[in-house]
């Protein structure tokens, strides 16, 4: 895979997912942002011509400040699953909540609900599905 992206307020999570996909070779390049919105600015930016490095996968925390992970959910699926249908989306977050998961089902272009912390083998088992 070349670039994945991932969404999360939490630096100390972003690092641990570079890290573990550095280790597994899972990507060529990881990006991150801090929240749902800034995740907008770059898929706008990516539709401009401004950004060229379209994610075959991203991992979404659910639980961020300014725009969550469902508000994202909802206008990709608005506005970008049309003009990116390959990009699959990873839920990764620390909510038990099985309404979460539930709801996160709803979204065709969400592969699966996955518990933080991400683990080598679950990265590498999606490595090898995707």
């Amino acid at each position: 895979m070349k670039y994945i992206l991932c969404i999360d307020d939490d630096p100390t999570s972003l690092s641990i997912l570079k890290i573990t996909f550095k280790l597994t070779q899972f990507c060529e390049e990881t990006l991150t942002k801090m929240n749902g919105q800034e995740a907008v600015d770059f898929y706008e930016n990516l539709i401009r011509g401004l950004e060229s490095n379209v994610p075959e996968l991203i991992f979404l925390d659910l639980n961020m400040p300014v725009l969550d992970g469902w508000g994202f959910l909802d206008i990709f699926k608005e506005k970008y699953y049309t003009k990116f249908p390959f990009t699959k989306i990873y839920i990764l977050s620390s909510s038990v909540d099985p309404e979460d998961k539930k709801r996160s089902e709803k979204y065709e272009f969400v592969q699966s609900f996955l518990s933080k912390p991400l683990s080598k083998e679950v990265v590498q088992n999606i490595k090898f599905t995707s």
